[in-house]
């Protein structure tokens, strides 16, 4: 799981180009192949035309007739091993195009279960930090009313000015507090806006 999504998808990007290519060739190869077989046919019908035409001209000289079919025989032989090493390629080519999908099917796989994961992580960050904020909140709440009770008590006494600035002081430091976590997640759902 230490691949970067950058990574898995430039490897999956040239995966995909490699697969073309492969395709291509195979193509290519598959076409070949069509082509030496279609010549392949058409030297056996013109080797069976030969024989016809032998058998029809028996005055003409065997040595040359045998002559043309030996030539015609060297060149179906060559034709028939070239049909076979492009066969080899075109099978060569279906191995390698499998092993290049069987990697991009783990590299696929392997991403979506990173992005689970992340989900997963990012989910139960966002769960924490919500459950931190409704603590802190409640925390102030009460902090709020014991500074009223305390203000409505003292408003009375020359000293509750002092009381009351203490009790704004902490009110603003509570304050702070809330907004010091307000930032906290904003910044948080701006990192996990830009991980996903």
């Amino acid at each position: 799981m230490n691949l970067s999504l950058d990574t898995i998808l430039t490897n999956a990007r040239e995966l995909v180009s490699r697969l073309r290519r492969d395709d291509a060739t195979a193509d290519t190869a598959v076409s070949q192949a069509q082509f030496v077989q279609e010549r392949i046919l058409s030297m056996k019908q013109y080797g069976d035309d030969l024989a016809e035409l032998n058998d029809i001209s028996a005055h003409r000289p065997k040595t040359a007739i045998l002559y043309n079919i030996q030539k015609e025989n060297r060149l179906i032989r060559q034709l028939q091993k070239e049909n076979e090493e492009l066969k080899q390629l075109v099978t060569e080519h279906r191995s390698v195009l499998e092993k290049i999908m069987y990697k991009y099917r783990q590299d696929v796989q392997r991403l979506i279960l990173m992005d689970k994961e992340e989900t997963k992580a990012v989910n139960l960050f966002n769960a924490s930090l919500a459950q931190d904020i409704q603590d802190k909140s409640s925390k102030i709440h009460e902090m709020a009313t014991v500074m009223r009770r305390a203000i409505d008590i003292d408003d009375t006494n020359s000293a509750s000015q002092e009381e009351r600035i203490n009790a704004l002081l902490l009110e603003n430091r509570g304050l702070k507090e809330i907004l010091a976590v307000h930032e906290n997640i904003h910044r948080t759902k701006q990192i996990s806006e830009v991980c996903t």
